[in-house]
C-alpha cells in the first residue's frame, strides 16, 4: 500500500519527539506515521512546531518548545538525516525490512532548569551511536535501536516502537502503538541516579539505580493540508518503571511522563 506523493513531508511530523526536551524524558520517538514518498534521488523536508515536555526525566512540571527541523534522505533513505531517524545509513533492504546504522543527539540537564536539580551539577550533550532494524508495509511500522553513548554519559540505551496506520480519509491518517525504552546502570545513574558529591550538595540520600525503563503508548494524527503542506497532532505518555522509578528525582516529581506536540511541514523536493 503506498500513499500519495504529495505526501512525503509528513515524515517529519514526528521530529518533535526526537528533539531536546523529549531527549530529556527519554521517550522514544515517532508517534506520527511515516508516509512515504515516491522513490527520488533525494527526499527534502523542512518543519516547524511546539512541543511540550518534562524539564527533565522523570520532573513533574513541563515547559513549551518551538523547534525549526529538516528532513535530508538520499535513494531511498540509504542515507537519512531526520529528528525522528537521527544521522543514519541502511546497510540491508529485504522487502519491508531495513537495518543499518543510526546516530542520535541526547541533550543534555542544566541544573538551573528546576529547583528539583539544586545541587545536582549540569549533563552535557550526549551522542549514541549504533544499529536499527525496522520494518513498514504502509500499515504496520515498527523498529528497534541499540545505542552505545559517548559523551554526557556512557552506557547503552535502546528503544522499540511500534504503530499501526489507518487512513480514515483521503488526507487523513491516525497511528497510535506502544513504546518501550531501556537504559543500563550507566545511563540510569546518569540521570536518575545520586552520587556521594551530588548528595551532600542537594540534600537527596545516595541512589544507584541498576537499570532505567519506560513503557508507553503514543499516537498522532496527520493531515495533508495542501500539495506540499501536511499538519500533525501528536503525543506520548508512559511511566519510568525499573529500578530507576525510586529515583528522589523521580519521587520530587513524576514517574508518568509524556509529550505533546503539533507540526506543520512543507516539502521542498520531489
Amino acid at each position: 500500500m503506498r500513499f500519495p506523493k504529495r505526501s512525503a513531508a509528513a515524515a517529519l511530523l514526528s521530529l518533535a519527539l526526537a528533539l531536546p526536551a523529549a531527549a530529556q524524558t527519554g521517550l522514544a520517538p515517532g508517534a506520527v506515521p511515516d508516509i512515504p514518498a515516491p522513490t527520488t534521488e533525494w527526499r527534502i523536508g523542512l518543519g516547524a512546531g511546539v512541543l511540550a515536555s518534562p524539564d527533565y526525566l522523570g520532573s513533574s512540571s513541563w515547559r513549551a518548545i518551538p523547534v525549526v527541523t529538516p528532513e535530508l534522505s538520499w535513494r531511498d533513505e540509504t542515507l537519512f538525516l531526520s529528528f525522528r531517524d537521527g544521522l543514519g545509513a541502511t546497510l540491508l533492504r529485504s522487502g519491508g525490512f531495513r537495518a543499518g546504522l543510526v546516530l542520535r543527539p541526547r541533550f543534555g540537564r542544566d541544573q538551573d532548569d528546576n529547583a528539583a536539580l539544586a545541587g545536582m551539577g549540569d549533563i552535557r550533550i550526549s551522542g549514541e551511536g549504533g544499529g536499527f532494524l525496522s520494518y513498514g508495509d504502509g500499515t504496520w511500522r515498527g523498529s528497534v535501536e541499540l545505542r552505545q553513548g559517548f559523551g554526557g554519559f556512557s552506557g547503552l540505551v535502546a528503544d522499540a516502537r511500534l504503530d499501526r496506520v489507518f487512513r480514515v480519509r483521503p488526507d487523513v491518517f491516525l497511528s497510535a502503538g506502544p513504546r518501550v525504552s531501556w537504559g543500563d546502570s550507566g545511563f540510569a545513574q546518569t540521570f536518575l541516579g545520586v552520587d556521594a558529591t551530588q548528595s551532600a550538595r542537594s540534600g537527596y540520600q545516595p541512589f544507584s539505580p541498576g537499570n532505567y525503563w519506560f513503557a508507553g503508548l503514543a499516537g498522532g494524527v496527520t493531515w495533508l493540508a495542501a500539495e506540499r503542506w501536511t499538519v500533525a497532532a501528536f503525543g506520548e505518555v508512559g511511566r519510568i518503571l525499573g529500578d530507576s522509578a525510586d529515583s528522589p528525582l523521580v519521587d520530587r516529581g513524576s514517574a508518568t511522563q509524556g509529550v505533546v506536540g503539533l507540526a506543520v511541514s512543507w516539502r521542498l523536493a520531489p
